[in-house]
């Protein structure tokens, strides 16, 4: 019972860190803009399709192929704030105008990449190995664990921009007001574009390390900006350090409802579970907290 419980919890805590990375990533652009980018997904799609183009089809060293995947993705983000963001906002659109844009967004890189590899799933070679780690009585992999790793490292990362920078504090300061920001000097058109290639960087990261586990494909970005929005949501949008705890949740209860019933009642439940904690708490779980820290 317990090595079982143990072993769903391995599991949670893997999926939990994608849907963290994700929300953690949809969190930092809606911390700096107020706007939610439904294309977040399309990122980490991208990373694991682009992954195959440059480990497979030229077949690059795994370091030079990670540089690689990080410039497709911040050049990817770049034309999104270049091409949508930025009109938008200098058309004084409204937030949920914007965020449509970025929807549009999204579906012009998933065509593109339909174009590019076709709606066949192809499979992403490991950059660490699959050989089995026993970890007390249950087994993983290095792949595997990278994916946690990654997560925490990145919340670390995070964490020390947003609250031991300067410059982490002029982001803070743009996404209380932007206006009032870009009075005390501060670039706020710049600071959104950092948002925005910070989180494609690290969308596109998450991609290359959990392809081998998962495989990739072209839909694949539309699930996970579902799974990460929904994180976003449970954990408190306004933070993003709230929002990865969301990511963890969603990926915990998943593995508990697989193990301990099916899989097909989980995202139901996860529904039910996000629509009690908004009706109580309607900042989400930690929102609140964040909101008053902040």
């Amino acid at each position: 019972m317990l090595m079982t419980l143990s072993y769903l919890l391995l599991a949670g805590l893997t999926n939990g860190s994608v849907y963290g990375l994700i929300a953690l990533s949809l969190s930092v652009i809606y911390s700096a803009s107020r706007v939610i980018n439904f294309a977040q997904g399309e990122f980490v799609m991208l990373g694991a399709m682009s992954a195959v183009l440059f480990l497979v089809t030229l077949a690059l060293p795994w370091p030079v192929a990670l540089v690689a995947v990080i410039v497709v993705s911040v050049v990817v983000a770049l034309g999104l704030d270049h091409g949508i963001y930025r009109p938008l906002v200098r058309r004084k659109a409204e937030p949920l105008t914007i965020m449509i844009g970025t929807l549009a967004g999204a579906i012009v890189i998933y065509g593109s990449a339909f174009l590019i590899w076709g709606p066949e799933p192809r499979f992403v070679p490991p950059v660490l190995s699959l050989a089995p780690i026993r970890l007390g009585f249950l087994i993983s992999n290095a792949q595997q664990l990278s994916l946690i790793v990654l997560f925490f490292g990145f919340l670390a990362l995070t964490w020390f921009i947003l609250y031991r920078t300067r410059f982490g504090l002029s982001v803070r300061a743009t996404g209380v007001d932007p206006k009032v920001a870009l009075l005390m000097g501060i670039r706020s058109e710049r600071i959104v574009q950092f948002t925005f290639i910070y989180s494609a960087a690290m969308s596109g990261i998450a991609g290359m390390m959990i392809g081998p586990l998962l495989g990739a494909h072209v839909s694949m970005g539309i699930l996970i900006t579902v799974k990460g929005f929904m994180a976003a949501i449970l954990g408190g949008l306004g933070s993003p350090f709230a929002a990865a705890a969301g990511g963890l949740a969603i990926g915990m209860l998943e593995a508990l409802m697989a193990g301990y019933g099916t899989s097909l009642y989980a995202e139901p439940a996860i529904f039910v579970l996000i629509l009690m904690v908004l009706i109580v708490r309607p900042y989400g779980l930690l929102g609140d907290y964040e909101a008053e820290r902040r």
